[in-house]
């Protein structure tokens, strides 16, 4: 019995496999190259400190009329949305707690007293 080879190619088909290897083995050898020598040089970015300096001139004196204010309602605050607002663990706590009783938070000083 005699078994024929499913891994015969003819002279194209093993010159093109040998070429496709090629560029892989080129391809993966420069961009190890290139993340292991980065490039040193300066960029092209210059900071106009003038600029800048009207630009946070106009940034300071921004009318309060044109700020937006988003809507709070601290009655379904998240650990997340507390600890980014700066309230402490016990003070989640004692608000959590407060929720657990059923009540609501309906003003600022409400807020204040439970937390």
């Amino acid at each position: 019995m005699k078994f024929k080879s499913h891994f015969r190619f003819n002279k194209q088909e093993r010159s093109g496999i040998f070429f496709l290897l090629l560029i892989v083995v080129v391809l993966q050898g420069g961009y190890y190259y290139v993340k292991a020598n980065p490039s040193s040089k300066e960029t092209a970015f210059a900071l106009n400190a003038l600029e800048q300096a009207k630009i946070d001139s106009l940034k300071i004196h921004q009318p309060e009329a044109t700020r937006k204010i988003y809507p709070f309602n601290p009655n379904y605050i998240t650990d997340c949305k507390g600890y980014t607002l700066g309230l402490s663990a016990s003070q989640l706590d004692r608000l959590f707690a407060f929720r657990k009783q059923d009540k609501f938070v309906n003003s600022a000083k409400d807020f204040q007293n439970v937390t």
